[in-house]
């Protein structure tokens, strides 16, 4: 287990399979009516992989809150990918214009007092879900990187795992504003997660996974925004 300051780092996943992960503990465990949770992910794989959850294998509680991205769509004009949202086993998803290689950062909040659910994928949001109104998402299983559980109590899978790249996650129990959000994106250093904090990582390896110095990028145009 390691604790630290993860600015301008990344974890890499060297390959999909059911031992590569990394496990977050969180500074809070007490049940989540509200939450944001943020992260950046590269990746040049072309099936579906998960990017977090709310898990362990072996859990009983299949799908307690997981983000995953489904296989790329080569066939229409613009190339696309699902994200999937689940919030104790029920799914939201919303369709993603895609560049296979490059920076996506991920947010998604979620208040349990509406149900209201929101993607943002690199500054813009997403139409609104509702998602189980009245739960509470329990931490005390911890949070992985990299895996999910697609049937209960079965374990890791292989074919859902990611490989690639991994920085920049944040978790808070309450929903962030819009101008917030995007803060976030920008990487300002004064906004942390008080749940799951970058900048004070409690985490363990398990597998081949390492760290790495992030390479760092800007890109800007009158369309787009990326920062890796």
């Amino acid at each position: 287990m390691a604790q630290e300051d993860m600015e301008g780092k990344v974890f890499i996943f060297p390959r999909q399979s059911t031992s590569d992960y990394v496990v977050l503990n969180p500074r809070l465990t007490e049940p989540l009516d509200k939450l944001t949770t943020c992260l950046r992910s590269y990746t040049d794989l072309r099936k579906n992989h998960a990017l977090i959850s709310v898990d362990f294998p072996g859990s009983q509680d299949r799908h307690m809150f997981d983000i995953f991205q489904g296989p790329m769509d080569y066939t229409k004009p613009t190339p696309f990918h699902l994200f999937y949202i689940y919030i104790n086993n029920s799914l939201a998803s919303s369709m993603e214009q895609t560049d296979i290689l490059q920076w996506k950062h991920s947010c998604v909040t979620w208040d349990s007092n509406t149900g209201v659910l929101q993607l943002w994928v690199n500054g813009k949001v997403y139409p609104r879900r509702v998602l189980q109104k009245g739960f509470s998402i329990d931490l005390q299983d911890g949070i992985s990187l990299g895996q999910m559980q697609r049937n209960y109590g079965t374990g890791w899978d292989p074919e859902i795992s990611f490989q690639g790249e991994i920085s920049d996650v944040h978790m808070w129990n309450e929903v962030l504003p819009p101008e917030t959000i995007w803060q976030v994106l920008l990487n300002n250093r004064y906004i942390s997660g008080n749940v799951i904090s970058w900048r004070s990582l409690n985490y363990t390896i398990n597998g081949d996974v390492t760290v790495q110095p992030k390479l760092q990028c800007k890109y800007y145009s009158a369309q787009s925004y990326s920062y890796c």
